[in-house]
């Protein structure tokens, strides 16, 4: 890591806290050592942050400690009064004004805090505002568009559904209709066949008295 994205990390979220309740005064430069070898200082003045890519000659006192372990101790995950104790972090100076720095930390973890459950709260809210939110109406050509097919399969089915009861009736006409015929054809064969025998019986019995006529004459000749 560079000493600028060092310096910048470190201003960033130093100055994302609120000081506003925390008193007198204190100055502190920070010495890094190893990859990203730097100084810079952090200045606690009228309840306002200052950092700055300068050395503080005035300091209260001085932080000496890597550039990776500086980062997690302002972002609240190394412990100032542990990474101390362990040989992480190095002070001269005042050692009690040292200790004041963990205000600085404290307020920094205090505002994550804040800004975490802000963005959890927006994201609930605009979940629910997403959940309620009606649907968007259809510009009217595309509602036009989506009722045609539907128009047009119900008459589709409409015409469907009647073409086979057409069919049917016309079936049932002519089911009906044959058997008439067929009853009228045979009515009529039925009527014809005792007029014919009539008209044959009645030919019979005229000739017959004729031919009997007829062998009288001759018997008397």
């Amino acid at each position: 890591m560079t000493y600028e994205k060092i310096f910048e990390t470190t201003k960033k979220t130093i100055m994302k806290s609120d000081v506003s309740n925390i008193e007198g005064h204190l100055a502190v430069q920070v010495d890094i050592v190893g990859e990203g070898e730097g100084a810079f200082y952090i200045e606690l003045k009228d309840k306002q942050l200052f950092v700055e890519p300068y050395e503080y000659y005035d300091h209260d006192c001085k932080f000496i400690i890597s550039g990776d372990d500086f980062i997690k101790m302002v972002n609240g995950k190394l412990d100032p009064v542990l990474a101390y104790t362990t040989g992480k972090l190095k002070v001269e100076g005042s050692v009690d004004k040292a200790l004041e720095f963990k205000n600085i930390v404290d307020a920094v973890k205090k505002q994550e805090k804040k800004s975490s459950k802000a963005k959890t709260t927006a994201a609930k809210a605009e979940k629910k505002t997403a959940a309620k939110k009606p649907a968007a109406k259809k510009p009217a050509a595309e509602k036009k568009a989506e009722e045609k097919p539907v128009a047009e399969k119900k008459t589709a089915t409409k015409k469907a559904e009647a073409k086979p009861a057409a069919e049917k009736k016309t079936a049932a006409k002519k089911a009906e209709a044959k058997p008439a015929a067929e009853k009228k054809t045979a009515t009529k064969k039925a009527e014809a066949k005792p007029v014919a025998e009539k008209k044959t019986a009645a030919k019979k019995a005229e000739a017959k008295p004729t031919e009997e006529k007829k062998e009288t004459a001759k018997k008397t000749k």
